[in-house]
């Protein structure tokens, strides 16, 4: 049926996710089951900063075995805390007009530290713990947002409203930050060219209409994007993010002056100089092998592109799966077999990038993806009101993909130009959803995303104190300081034996045991309650020191960093994942 058709054209698409369906059709039986919801968790978010005695909203949301929301979902849930000082009600309760969603407003903490909530469901007895929380004295310099700024909607390929999408990441997910990022142009069975003649006439103008109605400063603030789509086999593809809404414009990758990735970079540094607002770039799945970004090939800016998507829906792009990745990319042609494509080769080529994380959701569900799960019909009245696109499509089968992501925002105040510059700066990490991980991270005192993310020694030999602090929401299984490539430090569970066995399909052969460091629990107090691990388990906080020469990477004999190159990767006993830096290190 599809002989002769070029690998590098659109219909490869066509034939690769035709493929698939084939392969990867469920039994009916599996359908029609499916079409009974059975609850199966609930996750408990509540915002992960916060003053003493300040009282926060805490979100609850029922799901069931098929991560939809239990609708008519009632129960109980008792409530308790790390802290004996927290300010709360006893308990909290659905009722089925609550849609699956229940909120408190009355939770207050009254101890520093890092606290969690528990929640015992009454009926089971299971339990369920919160996000955690970073309780302070004083208001902080800077506070830890949450965002999903990579999804679609049917303006392109996806299904259900921009608005639609909105409102669930607002008042369902208690998300901060989200971007709708619609394609500027298509292949498969959108035409590129007729995409792109939509998006200029009508669909531009919709999206900054959406993003400017539903952007609500200290609340909820929406950022203006879209992503730059190079056709199957063609290249990667990159999201542009700018600043503001009104002032923005659409450069797409049709156009001969911005149909490249180093043409679009230099018309967008034109646009910052020129216009009243900024913008910037994310490539993201650099390493698939439909859609591939090779850093070593382009004329990379990362002054215009400061970070890249570490992890989406498809994957991981940090490192290859040969590697240890925990989440080789498997969706579409899944990784590519090939040097330059992923994140640890940027930061080899000598690229200042940083790293975030989101869903490419192409649905109205920012901060909960779907498509992963086992396959389910989405009800009828999904399908009229989001219509016919890959979130739906992808739901009834399995294209071999793992929950989205989320980006952490580390900013000053809830605000567009706050969140904005945080991207800028590389103040921002990603995780793997649902996890709302709290990492921080420093080479000698300066922070990733402060200072440019350096720090200059006086001499290659000068000791560098390398300090980590991770809270997660469920039981650490490691943190690992990568150095350089290289897993340098681990700090965990079992992190000695760690250091000389492989575990969880990760090879961290080589790390010096004498920069082995065991948990340390900082200020978390104690639940009396049975629970499958202790909450101390949950939190790690390390201070290490690093003596060794800095060396730099070295890529080829004209590329690489003569600087060191650090960045934290956190893995959970669930498999939630965190990627946080890097800070670079060099001599004076």
């Amino acid at each position: 049926m599809f002989s002769g058709v070029a690998a590098d054209g659109p219909l490869f698409k066509a034939k690769e996710s035709v493929g698939v369906f084939v392969r990867n059709a469920p039994s009916l039986r599996t359908l029609l089951d499916s079409r009974t919801q059975t609850f199966d968790r609930v996750h408990a978010v509540l915002p992960s900063n916060a003053v003493t005695d300040e009282s926060v909203e805490l979100t609850v949301q029922a799901w069931d075995e098929c991560e939809r929301l239990v609708d008519d979902f009632r129960g109980r849930f008792s409530l308790d805390s790390t802290d004996p000082e927290a300010v709360h009600s006893d308990s909290i309760r659905f009722d089925p007009q609550d849609g699956g969603v229940a909120k408190r407003g009355d939770v207050a903490f009254g101890s520093t530290g890092i606290q969690y909530l528990l929640l015992t469901h009454d009926e089971s007895g299971a339990r369920f713990v919160s996000n955690p929380v970073r309780v302070t004295d004083a208001e902080p310099d800077r506070r830890l947002y949450w965002g999903d700024i990579h999804l679609h909607s049917r303006l392109s390929d996806g299904t259900g409203s921009v608005a639609k999408g909105m409102r669930f990441g607002r008042d369902v997910m208690a998300l901060d930050v989200v971007a709708y990022t619609d394609h500027d142009t298509m292949g498969f069975f959108i035409p590129p060219s007729w995409q792109r003649e939509r998006m200029h006439r009508e669909y531009f103008d919709r999206l900054k209409a959406v993003a400017e109605e539903f952007h609500d400063p200290e609340e909820f603030v929406t950022l203006m994007a879209y992503e730059w789509t190079k056709q199957p086999n063609r290249g990667g593809h990159v999201n542009v993010y700018f600043d503001g809404v009104a002032e923005a414009e659409l450069f797409d990758s049709l156009t001969t002056d911005t149909d490249t990735y180093e043409k679009l970079w230099r018309r967008l540094r034109e646009w910052n100089d020129e216009s009243e607002g900024r913008a910037l770039t994310i490539p993201h799945h650099p390493a698939e092998k439909m859609y591939p970004f090779d850093f070593s090939a382009a004329d990379y800016d990362d002054d215009l592109a400061p970070l890249v998507e570490v992890y989406s829906q498809w994957g991981s792009s940090e490192r290859p799966g040969r590697d240890g990745n925990r989440y080789p990319l498997a969706m579409g042609q899944g990784e590519i077999d090939e040097a330059g494509h992923y994140v640890q080769d940027a930061l080899e080529l000598g690229y200042r990038v940083g790293m975030v994380a989101s869903a490419d959701y192409h649905g109205p569900h920012p901060g909960h993806s779907l498509i992963h799960t086992r396959p389910h019909l989405p009800s009828l009245a999904e399908w009229r009101e989001d219509g016919i696109g890959w979130a739906n499509v992808w739901r009834v089968w399995d294209e071999q993909s793992y929950p989205g992501g989320l980006t952490a925002f580390y900013a000053p105040e809830l605000t567009r130009e706050a969140t904005f510059d945080a991207l800028a700066d590389r103040r921002v990490y990603g995780t793997t959803q649902p996890h709302r991980i709290v990492v921080d991270f420093a080479v000698d005192g300066t922070r990733f995303g402060e200072a440019d993310s350096t720090v200059v020694v006086d001499g290659d030999d000068t000791e560098r104190a390398v300090e980590v602090a991770v809270a997660g929401t469920a039981p650490l299984a490691r943190v690992a300081v990568v150095k350089n490539n290289e897993v340098w430090a681990l700090a965990g569970e079992q992190a000695e034996a760690a250091a000389t066995r492989t575990s969880d399909g990760e090879a961290d052969g080589g790390v010096d045991d004498g920069v082995v460091e065991a948990f340390a629990v900082d200020h978390l107090g104690s639940v009396d309650a049975d629970t499958d691990e202790p909450l101390s388990d949950y939190v790690c906080t390390a201070s290490l020191t690093d003596d060794d020469p800095v060396t730099g990477m070295v890529w080829d004999e004209r590329r690489g960093t003569d600087a060191d190159v650090y960045y934290v990767r956190v893995t959970q006993t669930d498999g939630g994942m965190a990627w946080a830096g890097p800070v670079w290190v060099e001599e004076r």
